[in-house]
């Protein structure tokens, strides 16, 4: 009798790790879907160079980003454990495989796109530095030719001024 007992065990043990697994995986591909829409603002953002909207998607993207990497990191766990592994079909694993390889290839392509906002977000600095560099030398340009001399100084005025 000990032995439909031990399968059973074994079966319910499958179930769970399965059941796990897939937990898992949808939780993954949440995040994945949600990081790319902030992935989306981020990029509406930048073009439109709208600053306080940046930041508050840096700070809305943030615990996505915290969260994917648990995730990550419990899905790594989980596959490299030689208990699912003997316990899940290959078929399963093979089917696990496949789609964490999707999510990293969508996490792959975020990260390409973030490269690119950062260096149109680097372009936008560089621009408006070089503007104010030269909106502050046409101001001492003015001064050094302007006709106008500064104000007197009130404290060495007599009462003629």
């Amino acid at each position: 009798m000990t032995a439909p007992e031990s399968h059973t065990e074994k079966q319910d043990q499958t179930a769970m790790l399965k059941s796990r697994l897939e937990s898992l995986l949808d939780e993954a591909g949440t995040l994945v879907d949600q990081l790319q829409a902030v992935g989306a603002e981020q990029r509406h953002a930048v073009e439109s160079g709208q600053v306080q909207q940046i930041v508050e998607v840096v700070a809305k993207r943030d615990p996505i980003v915290q969260s994917m990497i648990r995730v990550g990191e419990e899905l790594g766990a989980f596959i490299e454990d030689p208990t699912t592994k003997s316990a899940l079909s290959e078929q399963t694993l093979s089917s696990v495989l496949l789609r964490i390889a999707g999510y990293e290839h969508t996490m792959k392509r975020l990260r390409e796109q973030d490269a690119k906002d950062q260096a149109l977000m680097e372009q936008t600095r560089d621009k408006l530095a070089a503007q104010l560099a030269g909106m502050g030398s046409g101001k001492s340009a003015l001064r050094a030719y302007s006709s106008k001399s500064t104000p007197p100084n009130p404290i060495m005025q007599d009462k003629r001024g």
